[in-house]
């Protein structure tokens, strides 16, 4: 995926489903939210397991608060900062 950056203000964030139905669900919700814009999906054509979005920090704290207090297994849905791969990284992504 390339790396364009995000609008003025936003920062691009994964969101991460251990199954594809509550991203479906959470997807759906997101056309909705004038908040949130989705960049790109990851995974097999329509079950992706990942969504790049681009939002304020926030939202991300907003999402980040809904998915604690909603979610529980094996419907998990994760938020995290979208950020650079590298195989000599090994600093581990901390929280937002």
């Amino acid at each position: 995926m390339s790396q364009a950056h995000a609008a003025p203000g936003k920062s691009r964030y994964l969101i991460h489903a251990t199954c594809c139905t509550p991203l479906t669900d959470f997807l759906a919700l997101a056309e909705t939210d004038p908040e949130i814009a989705v960049v790109d999906l990851i995974g097999p054509r329509g079950q992706p397991h990942t969504a790049v979005l681009e939002i304020s920090e926030d939202t991300a704290q907003r999402l980040q608060r809904q998915f604690r207090d909603a979610s529980a297994p094996p419907y998990q849905l994760t938020i995290e900062p979208d950020r650079p791969l590298s195989m000599f990284d090994s600093g581990a992504a901390g929280p937002i």
